[in-house]
């Protein structure tokens, strides 16, 4: 990835910028190869608002981005639960608001997620 943005959905997945310009950059740059969309990202990104560095509106903005973006490819081993955390973020108004409680508790069981794969693989 170069500093000119080769890469704006892979920049876009992982919140690596300002939002509005990656979101621009998405719908409006070259066609992108697939990206996969992962569990760490979503900690990155619910992270960012639980820290105090985005607002729950963009959030929401991201996940929509994300959700629907044809060439983000959801991590198959986690489907279930990533694709249930996109559309949940993604449509508030269908679920609940999105607020630091919703993103703490969406981390948690992200964590829980990922922890039980550490713990598996020790197995």
């Amino acid at each position: 990835m170069d500093a000119n943005g080769s890469r704006p959905l892979e920049d876009l997945v992982q919140w690596n910028g300002e939002l509005a310009g990656l979101i621009r950059n998405t719908r409006h740059g070259e066609p992108a190869s697939a990206v996969t969309f992962r569990r760490g990202h979503a900690v990155a990104a619910a992270e960012r608002v639980t820290t105090g560095l985005a607002s729950p509106d963009q959030l929401i903005d991201w996940a929509q981005a994300v959700h629907f973006e044809d060439q983000v490819h959801v991590d198959e081993g986690h489907q279930d639960l990533l694709t249930q955390f996109l559309v949940e973020i993604s449509t508030p108004e269908l679920f609940e608001p999105v607020t630091h409680e919703v993103c703490q508790r969406w981390l948690r069981i992200l964590r829980t997620s990922m922890a039980s794969d550490v713990e598996a693989a020790k197995r």
